[in-house]
């Protein structure tokens, strides 16, 4: 149950961060998050709203010992902006958080390691090259606003410039609402989203409906005119279903989208998901294939395969290559890019959520594994009955991570090695990647 504690203030003294890189402190059996805040600070709060012996609340002043650590924000919209949580924090630290967030996690699954590896980390600036930004028309104010949706919250905060994204005249937002502005279906584009592929910048605009002939016009008047200061080639595309696929608007017969990953230019959709810091993701394949060693007669087994980020790599190295993942157009898309590549590589489309998937597949040398959030429970099981001589985990949520790796070692794995990869510079997210070795019961 829910209990409103709005309008009440005290003052606390910040103990430990949380998970997602909020200040924590504890009064009698209370405990108080603090966004914001940092460990050491005493601080003055706003009580907001209190559910199960946590209370959430809002940073008014730092009172006493500001933190070392503690930064002005470079980004005017930080704190209303949800995009980023961990601006007020100096780069340093951040990464040592990160770190220390990880060995937590792993910590209470009972997960030991004993070798970390150093952070993989790289300018926590422009490096973000795809983002959603929601758009939003109030009727009152007859204007569009622009932006990322505040914390906890469906509000948009309305921003000119995000200074996580690259630095490029098509990636200004007070431009763009001016742009949306002149438009006749102003109150009908709800979202844009900006690729920055190696091939091209481009921009998929989410639309209500179908736009009109003249809207379409003063679009790609716009991206002629970007064009022409641009040397990077621009797109911009279209969708009015919500899962359909987008439809280009300009050019009307746009070039391939790639982007570059150990020397391979892998061929991508418009709206596929990639990892969206470029140098980390190159760094991170890189310290893959390193740890992995794959050789060149060994089958490897490439989970949650996506557009072959790693599959393509292992490939290069290894003949038998089998890319899962789940759904039919990706690995149609995953066969044809290996065979333009002259890659030998098999895909399976499988649901790596339900059981049994993977047990027509023959006996892996090695796994490689990069699952979404939720984690590869489902297929421990089967990591487990096979007796895998290697396993490279690469994940994005350092809890279900643990909770995975807590199955493996009483079955006779051994972490080998482990270490993070800063891939969201001035957020509480990290991406952790893990060695295991099969030892033996």
């Amino acid at each position: 149950m829910k209990q409103s504690g709005k309008g009440r203030e005290l003052s606390l003294i910040i103990d430990n961060l949380n998970s997602e890189g909020q200040g924590v402190a504890r009064s009698g059996r209370d405990v108080y998050f603090v966004p914001g805040a940092l460990v050491g600070e005493k601080v003055r709060v706003r009580m907001l709203e209190r559910s199960k012996k946590i209370w959430q609340t809002q940073l008014l002043a730092i009172e006493a010992d500001e933190a070392e650590a503690r930064r002005p924000a470079d980004c005017p919209h930080y704190q209303r902006c949800g995009g980023c949580d961990l601006q007020h924090m100096q780069y340093d630290a951040q990464v040592q958080f990160k770190q220390s967030r990880v060995e937590r996690e792993f910590g209470r699954q009972k997960v030991t390691v004993d070798t970390w590896a150093a952070p993989l980390v790289s300018e926590e600036w422009h490096y973000r090259r795809k983002a959603r930004l929601g758009v939003r028309f109030s009727k009152e104010q007859q204007k569009n606003f622009i932006g990322f949706r505040e914390a906890a919250s469906s509000h948009l905060t309305d921003i000119d410039r995000c200074i996580v994204l690259p630095d490029h005249p098509a990636l200004n937002w007070s431009e763009w609402r001016r742009i949306i502005g002149s438009l006749e279906s102003a109150s009908l584009i709800t979202q844009i989203e900006p690729l920055w592929a190696d091939s091209a910048l481009v921009f998929i605009l989410r639309a209500l409906k179908p736009l009109s002939t003249n809207d379409q016009q003063v679009l790609v008047k716009v991206f002629e005119d970007w064009q022409a200061e641009s040397d990077l080639p621009l797109q911009v595309w279209v969708r009015t279903e919500k899962h359909a696929a987008p439809v280009a608007l300009w050019p009307a017969t746009p070039a391939d989208i790639w982007h570059e990953v150990d020397g391979l230019k892998l061929r991508i959709q418009a709206d596929d998901f990639i990892q969206v810091n470029r140098s980390i993701n190159q760094s991170m394949v890189a310290q893959a294939l390193e740890w992995l060693e794959p050789a060149q007669d060994e089958q490897i087994w490439d989970l949650f395969a996506g557009h072959g980020n790693f599959s393509m790599p292992l490939a290069k190295r290894c003949k038998h290559v089998i890319a899962v993942e789940g759904q039919q157009a990706m690995t149609d898309s995953l066969q044809a890019q290996a065979e333009k590549l002259a890659l030998s590589l098999q895909t399976k489309c499988a649901d790596l959520s339900a059981s049994g998937t993977l047990e027509s597949l023959t006996e892996p040398d090695a796994v490689l594994l990069d699952p979404p959030r939720a984690g590869a429970d489902t297929v421990m099981s089967e990591l487990i009955r096979r007796r895998v001589g290697r396993i490279l985990y690469v994940s994005c949520d350092p809890a279900t991570l643990a909770r995975d790796l807590a199955q493996l070692l009483p079955a006779g794995y051994e972490v080998i090695k482990a270490g993070i990869m800063d891939m969201f510079p001035q957020t509480h997210h990290v991406e952790t990647m893990v060695l295991l070795k099969y030892r033996g019961k």
